[in-house]
């Protein structure tokens, strides 16, 4: 009887870990589709392509540089031919590099360049930007103390994507309601203008 009970007990374990497993290679492929669709939309300017990546109701936060501090604009939906801000066009570029889930590169400023190359989303680390951003304009009462909680549970669980080749892509994904979209398109990092 004790050794039927082990192995029964065995075999549910195996079978939780198989269900596991298959769960985390389901997220894994989604968000690696969602990822590699919005830069191939991104690349080639697709406004209907890109736009069905990201949620009616959360939208799409534009991170930019204005000046020597970062904001960002809410917006439902990405018009390629209308950018933001209106003064710094949408680029579009060659991709020859296969998304790799691990550290994302880092800018050099001093050297105006990327310490690595390549196509990254780094699912260890929670991306923070908005709700930095957010912070700071609390500082300068520009917003309030709700809106920047609204934002910082937006952000939570969402990931930073960094494509760099002779331009770059940075955008954040974020899942809502089982499904992967993309939150944020940061165009301020990976550019050092002030």
């Amino acid at each position: 009887m004790l050794l039927s009970s082990c192995n029964r007990t065995k075999k549910t374990e195996e079978t939780k870990n198989t269900v596991t497993d298959s769960a985390q290679l389901a997220d894994t492929q989604a968000i690696t589709e969602v990822i590699t669709r919005f830069a191939r939309a991104y690349m080639s300017q697709d406004n209907e392509k890109a736009n069905a990546l990201i949620h009616p109701d959360l939208g799409l936060y534009i991170i930019y540089r204005p000046g020597a501090m970062d904001t960002y604009e809410h917006v439902d939906s990405i018009d390629f031919k209308n950018p933001v801000p209106e003064h710094f066009p949408y680029t579009t570029f060659e991709n020859d590099y296969v998304l790799t889930f691990g550290e994302v590169p880092t800018y050099d400023c001093g050297g105006e360049k990327w310490d690595k190359l390549g196509f990254f989303c780094d699912t260890t680390k929670q991306a923070n930007q908005l709700a930095e951003i957010a912070a700071f304009k609390q500082e300068f009462k520009e917003i309030d103390e709700a809106a920047v909680a609204a934002i910082k549970n937006l952000e939570k669980d969402s990931y930073r994507v960094v494509l760099t080749q002779d331009e770059n892509l940075i955008f954040h994904v974020k899942k809502h309601q089982g499904a992967w979209y993309i939150l944020v398109l940061d165009r301020a990092y990976g550019w050092c203008d002030a």
